[in-house]
């Protein structure tokens, strides 16, 4: 355990510390009362010029000085590490100066507990910042983020209470989570934080879990049909996560208008809901597109339109006969062929079709500008073939694709 603490050149008054676990310790400096709390192996103390050197107002000797003294005094078995020359201006080439000094004192795997009740001026956000880097980087263990409340102090017993703020960095583990959540799709994270808290959020986090999955591994219906229950998940988990981080209820509204517009209870119902099927899953393309996801924008595409004829023709789309033959009217233009003759004839139901969306089928199955089952394969194929497309032209031509698709769904759907 290692605890990195600041010293600053405060005429610091005695008080009776106690900590989050009722342990009590009289002192003018917290940091006595931290080595008796949590005997440390090392405790840094941060030093302004000022601090080390400086002889506060009525006193004999420098606070560095007096704590120097106090420690020895209470027998503290660690290393009293001072780290000297800590800026006081307050710049930002001060700040990142601090936060280099402080992350430098600790190498990957440690335990710490950072102390910022004699800090000054900006320490705490370099504190809160490196709390934030050295968990992601060095994969440290924060142990605490203590204060010692000298203002909450009960002026009848002159006891002061310890405040550990950690609780309160965890926001930023959820805002990041959910950020990733809403621009990614990946909720792992997210999920992981919600787990253990409780039974609501629990089943919040498998729902979260499983639109994830849906999304990852295209399945438009999975998503469809875990998002139809995301809103009550998260009316029943708020009360939950209330009171383990408050500010987070209102996060979850972000995931609620995300992800809710993806909501169809049982998406296999096309006999009623094959038109709403087509609506949610043009919107899951867009939402591939605008989150980079271009594979699966590129792959659902596809499938998009042998299902749209589906539903014009009231043919059930998972219906693997129905596919090929809705695959082949696009892939001959309008026309099916005889198995047994392979005579090609015009498809009465293709010609029932409004020539505008015939025409913008055709386009889009195999134009010269677009011909999706090329660029699927193209896409899938991972680049090897002759003559593949750039991830750029692919990039350019979802866009394209995506604008015809939403014409097709304004006004044929």
């Amino acid at each position: 355990m290692k605890i990195i603490s600041f010293l600053g050149f405060g005429n610091y008054t005695p008080t009776t510390y106690v900590s989050t676990d009722g342990q009590t310790c009289y002192t003018p400096f917290f940091q006595k009362a931290l080595v008796k709390f949590y005997q440390p192996e090392i405790l840094y103390v941060m030093l302004t010029n000022t601090a080390e050197n400086k002889l506060p107002r009525d006193q004999s000797e420098t606070n560095w000085s007096a704590l120097e003294r106090i420690l020895k005094e209470s027998e503290f078995q660690g290393k009293l590490e001072p780290i000297r020359n800590i800026p006081e201006k307050n710049s930002p080439d001060d700040i990142w100066q601090i936060f280099k000094s402080v992350t430098e004192l600790l190498e990957p795997g440690d335990e710490v507990i950072f102390d910022i009740t004699h800090s000054f001026r900006s320490i705490p956000i370099v504190a809160l910042i490196s709390v934030s880097y050295l968990r992601i980087v060095k994969e440290v263990k924060i142990a605490g983020l203590l204060y010692g409340a000298y203002e909450a102090k009960n002026e009848t017993t002159n006891e002061t209470p310890t405040f550990d703020l950690l609780p309160i960095v965890s926001l930023l583990d959820w805002t990041t989570a959910t950020d990733q959540f809403i621009k990614t799709g990946n909720g792992e994270n997210l999920a992981k934080l919600l787990t253990g808290i409780g039974s609501e959020t629990d089943c919040l986090a498998n729902n979260i879990q499983a639109i994830a999955q849906g999304l990852q591994v295209l399945r438009p219906k999975d998503v469809m049909r875990e998002a139809s229950v995301l809103s009550e998940n998260i009316k029943l988990a708020t009360q939950q996560i209330s009171q383990k981080v408050p500010p987070f209820a209102s996060l979850l509204k972000r995931v609620e208008t995300d992800y809710g517009k993806f909501a169809l209870a049982n998406p296999e119902d096309y006999t009623s809901q094959a038109q709403e099927v087509l609506w949610k899953e043009l919107e899951m393309i867009k939402w591939y597109e605008e989150k980079g996801q271009i594979v699966q924008a590129v792959s659902l595409a596809r499938e998009w339109l042998p299902s749209l004829l589906c539903f014009k023709f009231a043919l059930d789309p998972m219906d693997t006969t129905n596919r090929e033959q809705m695959e082949s009217l696009l892939g001959l233009g309008g026309k099916l062929k005889n198995k047994e003759t392979g005579v090609k004839k015009e498809s009465e139901e293709w010609l029932s079709l409004p020539k505008e969306l015939t025409d913008k089928l055709k386009q889009l199955w195999h134009g010269e500008s677009i011909n999706l089952p090329n660029l699927r394969n193209d896409v899938l194929h991972a680049g090897f073939r002759k003559n593949s497309k750039t991830a750029s032209m692919i990039t350019v031509k979802i866009k394209e694709i995506i604008r015809e698709l939403d014409y097709i769904a304004e006004n044929f759907l």
